[in-house]
């Protein structure tokens, strides 16, 4: 164990005390690949030239003797991975998309799009640390970056099950240093001021939390008892937070480590968990594999709510009692809405999306499910709009989905070209002409890219309850 000193009593450097490398790095052409790209793709679903592909049987034919084909309506398809895709993470800046994946063939990228519709271009850069287990965990600080002459340096982070953490330079792609810590990495934050301080959860239910450009630990938080599943910065910095296995969310503190409260949660395993809920931005809500979903305000250190979104039916009479049997409970997607904070969603194992009203009592507004689907199509992320009600989610049979959170109705669906191949993870751009960029990690071990015009959307419904009302 390190010492005092080590261990991180030393205060968390503000953009003022930031070193910034003055080291000019490039990227080394010799590993960059420009790739031109025919971003021409239709958004329509009727669109006859949509690129197709075949059900996932590999059979023409679907049950009633009609072709299943699933439109693959993705503008990017970047296929540099070869074993199924588990984190991205993105920024867009003038006008140009940047990507970060990382994937069960223990390697990461980075990606940079740039062009007008029609002559876009791609630069694939595969980055350079060798890794010896799947890329976890990937994610930039660009949000938190401010402006000036000592502004912080843009960073990308790559972390793995090796328990390896690369920084990145967020513009090049070079290789700026590597982070001793954890004995694996299931996740990682920046810290939202200045995004110098990067925080990362372990399977073996430590908190690590480093400054970058000392590059140093800062701390290590011990407590739970098992991995920890989600974490994240309270809005202002001031705590960390951490959901573990161990049906546990603390806060922590991150000059001293110490651990400053535990919710307790019950037995079941928290799977997720979501910041900036309600007028204060202090709710925290954690998804549990018991089927809740648990609120809780950083603050007052209250209990909000527990959100029941799976109930278990009641045992047929003639199943054995000793009979276990296994329903599909989790969830695994939470989310406060940043234009109502008192609402929030839950994504579940069973294929619903749900809208709950914290102002209300926790009550159930709206349940989301399609209503055309033949399985389960269980939900693995979600995302809401900065402005708007929507609720963008996720699914284990390749589709995104965006549902109106008002009335519970589902706008649109974007498919990625098989009806089998699970999304394990999901970043959107939301820009301010009113339109979004979906990328996508899924399991047939490509990175997709969608782009949406969310105004169509916003008149679609319009014009909708404007007939209804008619």
């Amino acid at each position: 164990m390190m010492d005092q000193e080590e261990s991180g009593t030393a205060r968390i450097a503000d953009t003022e005390g930031d070193i910034v490398d003055d080291v000019a790095d490039f990227i080394d052409m010799k590993d960059a690949v420009e790739i031109q790209v025919d971003d021409d793709l239709p958004m329509d679903d009727d669109d006859d030239n949509d690129m197709l592909v075949k059900a996932p049987d590999g059979n023409a034919d679907g049950e009633n003797g009609v072709d299943n084909y699933v439109a693959d309506m993705s503008h990017f398809q970047l296929g540099s991975h070869t074993d199924s895709v588990y984190a991205v993470a993105s920024f867009l800046e003038n006008g140009e998309l940047s990507i970060l994946s990382g994937g069960g063939d223990d390697k990461a990228f980075q990606y940079k799009i740039s062009g007008a519709n029609g002559k876009r271009s791609t630069v694939v850069t595969p980055l350079s640390h060798p890794h010896t287990d799947t890329v976890s965990s990937v994610a930039y600080n660009t949000k938190y970056v401010g402006s000036g002459p000592k502004k912080t340096p843009r960073l990308a982070a790559v972390g793995s099950y090796d328990g390896s953490i690369v920084i990145y330079d967020a513009d090049t792609g070079t290789q700026k240093l590597k982070l001793e810590g954890p004995s694996d990495v299931e996740w990682m934050t920046f810290h939202p001021k200045g995004g110098t301080v990067l925080l990362t959860g372990s399977g073996d239910g430590t908190l690590w939390m480093f400054h970058i450009p000392l590059n140093r630990c800062l701390q290590v938080f011990v407590g739970h008892e098992q991995a920890v599943t989600a974490g994240c910065f309270s809005p202002d910095g001031k705590w960390a937070l951490s959901a573990s296995s161990d049906g546990t969310l603390r806060i922590w503190a991150p000059k001293t480590g110490l651990n400053k409260h535990v919710f307790r949660l019950g037995q079941a395993g928290l799977t997720c968990m979501a910041n900036k809920g309600g007028s204060d931005g202090m709710m925290v809500i954690a998804g549990s594999e018991d089927g809740q979903a648990h609120v809780c305000h950083i603050g007052s250190k209250k209990l909000v709510a527990s959100l029941r979104h799976f109930d278990a039916p009641a045992s047929p009479e003639n199943i054995d009692e000793e009979e276990e049997m296994e329903y599909p409970m989790s969830v695994e997607a939470v989310g406060f809405s940043s234009s109502q904070p008192n609402w929030c969603a839950t994504g579940g194992v069973d294929g619903k999306l749900k809208i709950w009203d914290l102002a209300k009592d926790g009550q159930c507004r709206q349940v989301c499910e399609p209503s055309n689907t033949q399985s389960t199509d269980s939900i693995t992320r979600i995302s809401w709009h900065p402005t708007l009600p929507f609720v963008f989610a996720s699914t284990i049979n390749g589709t995104v989905r965006i549902w109106d959170a008002r009335n519970g109705t589902l706008l649109h669906t974007l498919t990625g070209g098989s009806s089998s191949d699970q999304i394990n993870d999901m970043d959107v751009q939301f820009l301010s002409d009113g339109s979004a960029v979906i990328v996508t990690a899924s399991d047939d071990n490509v990175v997709r890219v969608f782009e949406m015009d969310i105004n169509s959307l916003t008149q679609t419904r319009t014009t909708a309850d404007t007939a209804m009302q008619s």
